[in-house]
């Protein structure tokens, strides 16, 4: 069993535990349909030269822990003055030392759009994340088939949620072209091997007819690499790692 393997079979063990203490009917109901508002999550990534999606994480499997005096608040504020478009916020507990409460905290004190980072396998954790205050979700193509990318879109959709479709190769990406409405983000780093290579955004941009906002992931360390994804046609970019310690040059 790979990381990657491991990592969901935890998630599915934990939700079905979340599901004990507070079901999904009952998250439902929580959430008053008339009071959905359309997330502006996308809309902030638009039409921009660059735009960053700012990234607050304490630890990685890869990257161990990051940040040891870890703020989600004080980050968040740094990264609305450096002039991010968004935020992207690790919620997964066990591998990232994420937390729900620090996108809720973050959410009280910024009015940038929130990404919840995590790995999204069940229909309660979407549910979930409208209900904290996430602004859009990451649905990772590698574990989620095409008919479950179809009901998780659907209620994102329902629930006023964007949505990025996370890929890492060609027939992901292929597959990730049937979701018009969907941000596409390419992955530079392996998660079953936790590789790192920005030319993987730059390869599958190429083979990209569709006109998704298309978004780079991972492995950005300064200006010298965005310069180079847009000269090749990508000016969104998620940066994690580069940012929470400071390096990015």
């Amino acid at each position: 069993m790979n990381i990657l393997d491991e990592i969901v079979a935890n998630t599915r063990a934990k939700v079905s535990i979340a599901k004990e203490k507070f079901s999904l009917d009952d998250m439902i109901l929580t959430i008053h349909p008339t009071k959905i508002v359309k997330s502006k999550f996308k809309a902030s990534l638009k039409d921009k030269d660059q735009a960053i999606i700012a990234e607050i994480k304490k630890a990685s499997p890869s990257a161990g822990v990051i940040s040891e005096d870890f703020d989600p608040v004080i980050k968040a504020r740094e990264y609305k003055a450096f002039g991010a478009s968004a935020l992207s916020i690790l919620t997964e507990e066990d591998y990232f030392l994420g937390s729900i409460q620090f996108l809720k905290d973050v959410k009280e004190v910024s009015d940038l759009p929130i990404l919840r980072k995590d790995f999204i396998v069940d229909i309660y954790q979407i549910y979930e994340s409208k209900l904290i205050g996430s602004d859009c979700i990451l649905l990772i193509a590698s574990i989620l088939s095409d008919t479950e990318l179809e009901e998780f879109t659907q209620i994102s959709d329902s629930l006023g949620l964007d949505y990025i479709i996370e890929v890492h190769n060609e027939e992901e990406l292929r597959r990730a072209q049937n979701f018009p409405k969907a941000m596409i983000g390419v992955n530079n780093r392996n998660l079953k091997t936790f590789k790192v290579d920005i030319e993987n955004s730059i390869r599958l941009r190429k083979l990209f007819k569709k006109n998704n906002l298309f978004i780079a992931e991972s492995g950005i360390k300064g200006q010298e690499d965005i310069d180079k994804l847009v000269e090749n046609g990508i000016n969104i970019f998620l940066i994690g790692e580069s940012l929470m310690k400071g390096d990015f040059v």
